[in-house]
């Protein structure tokens, strides 16, 4: 078992069941153990920091953050990118940085020697430094749920959420896309959380400041160059020795580029769909990130997420889905094509394809069928090797 997994549940904040729920999220959508944990609405924020403080014997801090442009200004924006480091005050004598690893030393030394201050590690939870990097760095960090607010409530909350629920209206999509757009720049997306800091480190101190302006990082807005395609048997091979999602993720996206002219890959986490893995005609990686499609209103996403079910026909139009096709270069296919990819009988990915804008979608589905299947397994080698790790 894992350091934090051990004392997470020395501390009873989550239960064995918990934990191993949380692993295997990890396997299947990525990212930190805490941040699954907290998107699975097992753990809470505030304790994942404390946690984490004591982990690595440093001060901690969660909740929404600002840094203050001055210190800001001591490194470029891809060096912050490249080492998930974040400089947050800068006084006489120190310079505070938030950071994932404490033990990235090179860098945290880099930025001292630039600054000429002896540099205090402050750890904080995944989550919240891709939303700094996104917001001050315009780093292109996949969203999650934790960035939207959809998080999947606990099995304690569960009875209060239905509860609410029956006498509130669920999220409209123009809402939605205002959340959207939020989490895009950091804004208040994340459910509001008291920061906290220990050690006396002033990070709540800072003199508020905007988000610095925006601008398009390099080949953004080219198309990412083309994946070669492989065939169904290359695929079957590919998938029975995968090592990790990505070698997943990119097999089933050269397949799909095999038989049509467009193919996303995206993950679903409760109430949200998100942009994975894109290709083909007009598709940019970075455009495939900004994926986001809310599954509380009726839509063909979320038909297939509730069937579990493969879907051949008309998308359902809506503002979420005009988005979706925004991004992908305008424009609604005849039909479409959308498989979902199981993992312990639970949809954690959509397989959407399609021809191109206006054509129709070739419905031959029965390898894919079979390429679903496949991707099941090697999720559960996946879930079980670091399953094995863990003990």
């Amino acid at each position: 078992m894992g350091r934090l997994g051990n004392m997470l549940l020395e501390e009873r904040l989550v239960s064995p069941a918990q934990l191993e729920e949380g692993l295997e999220a990890q396997v299947v959508h990525g990212g930190k153990l805490g941040t699954n944990l907290c998107e699975l609405g097992f753990l809470q924020e505030k304790d994942l920091a404390r946690v984490l403080g004591k982990l690595h014997n440093c001060p901690y801090a969660s909740g929404e953050m600002q840094p203050d442009p001055a210190a800001l200004a001591l490194a470029d924006e891809q060096f912050l990118d490249d080492n998930d480091c974040m400089p947050m005050r800068v006084d006489a004598t120190r310079l505070t940085v938030a950071v994932i690893d404490p033990t990235r030393f090179e860098a945290l030394d880099q930025l001292g020697f630039k600054a000429g201050k002896r540099v205090v590690k402050v750890v904080i939870p995944e989550f919240r430094m891709n939303q700094l990097l996104r917001r001050y760095c315009k780093a292109y960090r996949t969203l999650r749920p934790i960035d939207m607010n959809t998080l999947r409530p606990s099995k304690q909350a569960e009875a209060q959420e239905r509860k609410v629920a029956e006498v509130s209206e669920l999220i409209n999509e123009d809402d939605f896309q205002k959340l959207y757009a939020q989490a895009l720049t950091g804004g208040q997306a994340a459910a509001s959380v008291e920061e906290e800091v220990i050690v006396g480190e002033a990070i709540d101190g800072a003199n508020p400041s905007g988000p610095r302006p925006r601008r398009s990082a390099p080949g953004a807005d080219k198309p990412e160059p083309p994946l070669e395609p492989i065939t169904f048997a290359e695929a079957q091979k590919t998938l029975a020795t995968s090592n990790d999602r990505e070698d997943i993720g990119r097999t089933v996206l050269r397949f799909a580029l095999s038989k049509w002219k467009r193919a996303l890959i995206l993950s679903v986490q409760g109430d949200l769909v998100t942009g994975w893995k894109g290709g083909g005609e007009n598709v940019t990686q970075a455009n495939v990130r900004r994926i986001g499609v809310s599954l509380k209103e009726k839509s063909s996403f979320r038909l297939v997420r509730d069937t579990r079910s493969h879907y051949v026909g008309p998308m359902t139009r809506g503002p979420s889905t005009a988005v979706f096709y925004k991004l992908l270069g305008d424009g609604f296919p005849g039909t479409a094509v959308m498989m979902p990819l199981l993992v312990r009988a639970k949809p954690v990915h959509i397989v959407y394809v399609d021809n191109g804008p206006k054509q129709f979608t070739t419905p031959d589905i029965g390898e894919l069928l079979i390429l679903a299947q496949a991707v099941s397994r090697s999720y559960e080698q996946l879930i079980q090797r670091r399953k094995a790790r863990a003990q």
